[in-house]
């Protein structure tokens, strides 16, 4: 079962976004600062983080930054999840390392699908890697 990491200070967001990815059959851990974000993803090491920008303690941005900097973390695929659309802020998350950008208000359908193609990616990067590793 694939563990995705949701961080976001709103519990509602939280209960809403976990509940309809655990209803799809994953594992849900969850975060309510950015301290505790990467906390959570070295302990944890989820298969993918779905992460607010605007959080207490330590902003997405710098969530992201800590996690594609280190190496346990790194190859963990981040979608970012906020209220903030500018696109300058988009540009910087994709910049920094983010698989995906979606704009709070989300439909269901929509954070699944992104979810499912942040694992089908993933899943193709793997067999790329086994393919390389057998030659």
């Amino acid at each position: 079962m694939n563990k995705i990491l949701v961080v976001d200070d709103e519990k509602n967001i939280r209960l809403v976004v976990g509940k309809s990815l655990e209803k799809s059959g994953f594992d849900i851990v969850y975060a309510i600062d950015g301290l505790e974000a990467v906390e959570k993803a070295n302990e944890s090491n989820p298969d993918l983080v779905l992460l607010d920008l605007r959080l207490p303690k330590m902003n997405g941005f710098l969530v992201l930054e800590a996690l594609k900097s280190n190496a346990a973390t790194e190859e963990i695929p981040v979608i970012i999840l906020s209220a903030l659309s500018e696109e300058d802020d988009v540009q910087k998350a994709i910049s920094l390392g983010a698989e995906d950008f979606l704009v709070k208000p989300i439909s269901q359908g929509d954070l699944l699908a992104s979810v499912e193609e942040a694992f089908s990616e993933k899943n193709e990067e793997n067999k790329k890697e086994v393919n390389n590793n057998e030659e």
